[in-house]
């Protein structure tokens, strides 16, 4: 007895599962593609026209930059997912018998966009709890900048130093970086949420200066700095404990004191705001030097040099510039100079 065969399907299809009343409306008064077709070019533009309204009463009415841009993205976000659905809801029947082909389509898709398929995912990653958002200071590969945009496919950055300025100060170019980066190179962070980070001051005094007064200086300075800020260091960090298994320590401005070759070296480490940091560190160091230059006791160290001996001696040590080929007339000089 021969048994009849497997019976397969020719093509694949795919069941998209929509709501009894959903394909009950469609069926009814959508028929042909055309009508399809209309209602959801009507529907585009109505979403179209309610989310760049409601952007609008967002920039009207939020005057907090971040939360602004943020509230913006999310309403075009919204509004294109709610078009899927819809093209989804009216198109779902154009999907069966598809299956073979749309599979395909999937895989070369992946192959030939990978990089465009890991930077989602990167956007993916950016929208949990990376710690990368809107305001926050990143470095990725040599790159710095404060984070101004993260879209699905790349973030946007103001650059920060580079070969246009000295200082870590913005140069006014923005830099694009492919969100995959964020997930394959090494990621410097400082969050929009603590944006605070260690900033140290180096100083040599005299040995035969009143080092004690001068370390009480550089405490002070830095204290008017910290005085400023204090609250929001500690609230700021302490999102930073609940994010992180991370345990802050002393905030307060300190002084480090060693030995050094000139002098007597002090080393003040406050913490500052990461995109004020070159004007806190202006403001320390006028605070400082105003008070080393009222306190006779206190002498920046630098290096010199000490010559012993008698005169002549020295005049004997010393080559004469005529064995040079140099002439100590100015105009002798000058034509040595110009051969």
């Amino acid at each position: 007895m021969i048994q009849n065969p497997l019976q397969l399907p020719d093509t694949l299809g795919i069941r998209v599962p929509l709501p009894e009343p959903v394909e009950r409306w469609r069926d009814l008064y959508l028929v042909s593609s055309v009508e399809k077709l209309v209602v959801f070019l009507i529907i585009a533009a109505l979403f179209y026209l309610a989310a760049r309204l409601a952007r609008r009463v967002i920039g009207e009415h939020i005057e907090d930059v971040n939360r602004r841009h943020i509230l913006r993205k999310g309403v075009s976000y919204a509004a294109f997912v709610l078009l899927v659905l819809v093209a989804i809801a009216l198109f779902a029947d154009w999907l069966a018998g598809f299956g073979t082909v749309l599979a395909l389509m999937v895989a070369g898709v992946a192959v030939a966009l990978q990089d465009v398929l890991k930077s989602f995912v990167g956007w993916l990653y950016m929208s949990s709890r990376s710690g990368i958002e809107i305001g926050s200071r990143v470095e990725v590969g040599g790159i710095a900048g404060d984070v101004i945009d993260v879209g699905v496919l790349k973030t946007t950055m103001l650059e920060v130093a580079g070969p246009l300025v000295f200082g870590r100060q913005s140069t006014g170019r923005l830099v694009t970086i492919p969100n995959y980066r964020m997930l394959s190179d090494s990621v410097l962070i400082a969050p929009g949420s603590s944006p605070y980070v260690w900033h140290e001051l180096r100083l040599v005094v005299t040995f035969d200066s009143d080092w004690r007064r001068a370390e009480e200086i550089l405490r002070e300075a830095a204290g008017e700095i910290y005085d400023e800020v204090a609250p929001e260091l500690e609230a700021g960090f302490r999102r930073l404990e609940g994010r992180y298994a991370f345990k802050y320590g002393a905030l307060t401005p300190i002084v480090y004191v060693s030995v050094a070759a000139n002098g007597v070296e002090l080393v003040l480490r406050f913490l500052v705001h990461v995109r004020r940091r070159r004007g806190a560190s202006d403001r320390a160091t006028r605070r400082i030097l105003g008070a080393f230059a009222a306190d006779p006791n206190i002498r920046i160290a630098y290096p010199t040099y000490n010559v012993h001996g008698s005169a002549e001696q020295l005049e004997h040590q010393l080559i004469p510039l005529d064995d040079l080929g140099i002439s100590d007339s100015p105009e002798d000089g000058l034509r040595s100079n110009r051969q």
